[in-house]
């Protein structure tokens, strides 16, 4: 079942979320806006949620490209590693 096959509450969204810190900040998050923000706030959470789905089945597609091709990248994605250690060097 995916992010938009129910209807979201403050529950759904705090035990749609994949950590502690995350929960917590959505609730404390909740527990100080306004009244008239919580529309806005239940929005934003939401679509962070989404975001994550996305990124969780992004992730499998590429780990099956890779399984499927000898640990390489897809072609349309830059491996960066060189660029991370050399500006960890400098």
């Amino acid at each position: 079942m995916g992010s938009d096959d129910w209807t979201w509450t403050p529950d759904s969204i705090a035990h749609a979320l994949p950590n502690a810190g995350m929960r917590m900040e959505f609730l404390r998050q909740l527990n100080t806006t306004p009244l008239s923000g919580l529309e806005a706030l239940g929005k934003k959470w939401v679509q962070a949620i989404k975001d994550l789905e996305d990124a969780v089945d992004r992730g499998h597609a590429l780990h099956s490209y890779q399984q499927q091709h000898g640990g390489q990248l897809p072609p349309e994605y830059s491996d960066v590693t060189e660029l991370i250690v050399d500006s960890r060097a400098a």
